[in-house]
């Protein structure tokens, strides 16, 4: 077996299916803040290309207000730490963030404006990859009810993969909406996005997922 994708003649795994309900879904928009993603972040001004996360945008929207008017939950995640010295592993892994970057209470920090956050979304603040590790994040989507969580955001083999990874350690059934996710390393998008198809979770297209939203009833309770 060389390439481990069968195995006497049958795949090994089984690709999920996901079945949006309305009241049992909930949007996860991951670290879609302005240090990712704003041509003036920490980001794009330290030389990192931000082009395949700023491919997001557009379909984000489309997705956030479509969520809005079909009565899904928003949920924002916000990566980001006072210093280095709570930064764990993925600051001190990154010379360009030991001064600055990702810092709580600044500008970088902040949801991009351009997607449109509303002050009664959901926001967790989180220090690590996951948005579940030490947030409560898990306590929200209870709170909500969430059988499913539709996960967008960055980077995609970082915080999306973890936090839909970590989601279905706690039985929810994430799906990944691939054109909804970027990363500063292109080359490693398609390769984590086949890893959490195989491993943990669906993958979809945002026209699927619009589409199944679009089944939902149309949502009079204000924009969350």
């Amino acid at each position: 077996m060389d390439d481990f994708t069968a195995v006497d003649g049958k795949t090994p795994f089984e690709a999920a299916e996901v079945d949006l309900r309305p009241g049992k879904t909930v949007l996860v928009q991951i670290d879609l803040q302005n240090d990712f993603l704003h041509p003036d972040g920490h980001y794009a001004q330290n030389g990192i290309d931000i082009a395949h996360m700023r491919r997001v945008i557009e379909p984000i929207v489309r997705l956030t207000e479509e969520a809005r008017r079909r009565g899904v939950p928003v949920v924002w995640t916000q990566h980001g730490t006072k210093g280095v010295e709570d930064g764990g592993p993925f600051m001190k892994l990154r010379p360009f963030l030991r001064d600055g970057g990702l810092r709580q209470k600044t500008w970088g920090y902040e949801i991009f404006d351009a997607l449109s956050p509303h002050p009664d979304d959901w926001y967790v603040e989180k220090t690590r990859l996951s948005g579940f590790f030490a947030t409560n994040l898990d306590v929200i989507l209870r709170g909500l009810k969430a059988k499913t969580v539709i996960f967008t955001g960055v980077l995609t083999n970082q915080c999306v993969a973890a936090t839909s990874k970590d989601a279905s350690f706690r039985d929810y059934m994430p799906i990944v909406v691939e054109d909804c996710t970027g990363t500063t390393l292109p080359n490693l998008h398609d390769p984590a996005i086949e890893m959490m198809r195989v491993g943990w979770s669906a993958v979809s297209q945002l026209d699927t997922v619009m589409g199944q939203l679009a089944e939902f009833p149309l949502n009079n309770a204000g924009p969350r």
